[in-house]
Parts: structure tokens; C-alpha cells; sequence
């Protein structure tokens, strides 16, 4: 895979998961805001919403650091061998 494939897959990726990250934001800081009057829930309980809802948009920008931006490096390696 070269680094501009890669980059490709991770932009439809998070682009993919921007809608349900949104979603799931939303949803926690309603829970926040809402401070119990609406949900018959603690307002606490929207923080690992938020969390959630960050880590699954950030995660394929992390994947694609760690994953592909490695392979790039050591495919160059073998051509220059």
C-alpha cells in the first residue's frame, strides 16, 4: 500500500465515521446539558458519549499513522537495496 493510497482510504474513512461521531457527540453533550430535566439519566453519564464519539473519528487518522506511514518507509528501503 503506498502512503497515497493510504491517504485515500483514511479520508473516506473518517468521512465515513463523521456521521456517527456527530451523532454520538451530540447525544453526550445533550446529556450534559440537559442535567437530568428531559432523560431520566445522571449528566455524567454523557462524558464517555463525547469520548466515544472523538475516538471513533480519530481512530482511522491513528491507524493511518502508525500502519501506514510505517510500510511507506520500509517499502522505499527495499527498492533502494
Amino acid at each position: 500500500m503506498t502512503k497515497q493510497t493510504g491517504t485515500i482510504i483514511t479520508i473516506v474513512v473518517a468521512v465515513l465515521t463523521l456521521c456517527c461521531s456527530t451523532i454520538c457527540c451530540a447525544s453526550g453533550i445533550f446529556t450534559l446539558v440537559d442535567e437530568g430535566r428531559t432523560l431520566e439519566v445522571e449528566p455524567y453519564v454523557g462524558i464517555p458519549a463525547i469520548c466515544l464519539g472523538l475516538l471513533v473519528w480519530v481512530l482511522p487518522l491513528l491507524l493511518w499513522l502508525f500502519l501506514v506511514r510505517g510500510k511507506e518507509n520500509s517499502v522505499e528501503e527495499n527498492f533502494i537495496e
